[in-house]
């Protein structure tokens, strides 16, 4: 259903009604709440998966081969987020592995890159899409990966920047190689998420 386009936008209206301590409060539990991969992670492998992107509403099929690149839910997002931080995805529970660019979903290229995933807790991942915490997480990401998203764009710069960013792996050397070389082989040997 196309909403009107003079509709009431109710994220509007709080982000209109809260003051800025009332902001600061929340952007600081989004980043202290929020889960990074490491930036050491993502300097050796940016994309997990490079031939799966998620699909398009109802029109195309989960697993579904379009011009050499397979369709999906989130699950290669997600098994590619967890892998990276090191934990075993059947052993986190209430949690949600978002995108921080709008429509980077549907680009291979940007579909599981790590500088494009964090992880919420499920009581605070639909922040993640409310326009002042969305430019938070851009700006986070380009700081600590520089990464710009879809369109190249380095992200404008905020207004407050949190200073504790409590979940953002850092691992030990040893962890670390095992991190990457277990992402590597997903890349090489399942590029498109599927199973071989």
């Amino acid at each position: 259903m196309v909403k009107d386009r003079n509709a009431l936008n109710l994220d509007e209206f709080l982000e209109h009604d809260l003051k800025e301590p009332e902001i600061k409060l929340i952007i600081d539990l989004v980043a202290r709440h929020s889960w990074w991969v490491s930036p050491k992670v993502y300097r050796e492998i940016q994309v997990i998966y490079p031939k799966a992107r998620r699909k398009k509403g109802i029109t195309e099929k989960r697993n579904e081969l379009i011009n050499g690149i397979r369709t999906w839910d989130n699950q290669p997002a997600n098994h590619a987020f967890w892998l990276a931080i090191g934990k075993d995805r059947k052993n986190i529970k209430n949690s949600f592995v978002c995108h921080i660019y709008e429509g980077s979903v549907w680009d291979p290229k940007h579909f599981t890159n790590l500088a494009n995933l964090v992880a919420f807790p499920k009581g605070l991942q639909s922040l993640s899409e409310w326009s002042p915490i969305r430019r938070l997480l851009k700006y986070h990401s380009f700081i600590i990966y520089g990464y710009k998203g879809p369109n190249r764009l380095e992200p404008l710069k905020i207004n407050y920047y949190p200073q504790i960013w409590r979940n953002q792996m850092n691992h030990s050397p040893k962890e670390l190689e095992i991190i990457v070389n277990k992402l590597k082989n997903q890349r090489e040997t399942r590029a498109e998420f599927r199973r071989r």
